[in-house]
């Protein structure tokens, strides 16, 4: 947890410096808003500062400059709510990025309640917008900064989110839905306790998504770096390490690097992935990353696939036959009698 942490650091502190210059500026905003006349010309008074002193009739001049129409009751307290809900999220710290997934917990709901919880943010923003917009009407009743969910995040706000990081025990990574959270520049990280499949996020490779397994934290400042959308798991030493990284290439064999696919798959699943669902993820990406017959070296400085690609690739030339051969060659069978 530490690791990725520390490796997204600079975007989570840059998103709680906007939290807390936001929550600044709504502060005095407000502070305008709910001053007297006499405050009001007290502070006209202060900006004119000592030599308008005798010189300029401050209270009239105050008319000509306080021209904002006095705030109903309720865009006061929806800025109030607004005000502290920016507090209350830059007050947590870096533990705004963070999820626990308790154990049998579902990764996609706990995802997405952490997105929409930083979502509040937005929410706020947009109230506080509506306000100073008057696009607040003034008989309806104070309205509450409330968690947004990333299905409603505009495309800026995509952009602007901090990445999230997840603790998940390995049993409980069904990462294939997670696809939904990750679009503008949205970054996950997923950190793995536990046994878990050997290509968790496989299926999640297109091509503008950076997709990353690593055992220690290598390539984490590569998916920092891309200026879309990405996705990391922490992984144990059984599972594979790959990057796809899609600024390197056009074709999917250029962007997806394999550093190394596990020699053997258990027979019994792991978190109701069975043994065959586990092969099938590892076959499409030892596929993806096969460059077809008769292209040349990559020019996206990809590395090459490893030995066991290819290794696989001197299997028959039937696609079943092909598929069969390299699943019998990965399943371990010195338990059978």
């Amino acid at each position: 947890m530490r690791l990725a942490l520390d490796a997204f650091a600079k975007p989570i502190g840059a998103f709680r410096a906007t939290l807390a210059a936001t929550a600044d500026e709504v502060r005095n905003y407000l502070a305008t808003r709910q001053s007297t006349w006499e405050g009001k010309v007290a502070r006209v008074g202060a900006q004119l500062g000592p030599l308008a002193s005798g010189r300029i009739d401050v209270e009239r001049f105050a008319t000509l400059v306080e021209d904002q129409p006095d705030a109903s009751s309720a865009a006061l307290e929806t800025l109030g709510g607004a005000l502290a809900a920016l507090g209350d999220l830059a007050g947590r710290s870096e533990r705004l990025c963070v999820v626990e997934l308790v154990a049998g917990g579902s990764l996609y709901e706990a995802v997405g309640r952490g997105l929409a919880e930083i979502g509040r943010a937005f929410s706020a923003a947009r109230l506080v917008s509506d306000v100073r917009a008057g696009r607040f009407a003034p008989a309806t009743r104070g309205a509450a900064a409330e968690p947004l969910p990333f299905s409603r995040w505009t495309r800026a706000e995509r952009r602007l989110a901090p990445p999230l990081v997840v603790r998940v025990e390995g049993r409980d990574l069904r990462a294939a839905g997670l696809a939904e959270f990750l679009d503008g520049r949205q970054r996950l990280a997923l950190v793995v306790e536990g046994e878990c499949p050997p290509a968790p996020l496989a299926r999640l490779i297109t091509p503008g998504i950076f997709v990353l397994q690593s055992n220690a934290g290598a390539g984490l400042d590569r998916l920092l770096a891309w200026d879309g959308p990405g996705i990391a798991a922490l992984v144990p030493d059984s599972a594979a390490r790959f990057a796809h990284d899609p600024g390197r290439g056009a074709a999917v064999w250029d962007r997806l690097g394999i550093e190394s696919l596990p020699e053997r798959v258990g027979r019994r699943g792991i978190g109701g992935f069975s043994a065959a669902q586990q092969m099938e993820e590892l076959e499409l990406l030892r596929s993806l990353a096969s460059r077809p017959a008769g292209r040349g070296a990559c020019t996206g400085g990809a590395a090459a696939p490893g030995p066991v690609v290819a290794a696989a690739e001197a299997t028959p030339a039937d696609p079943a036959d092909k598929l069969a051969a390299w699943l019998l060659s990965r399943v371990d069978l010195s338990d059978v009698g």
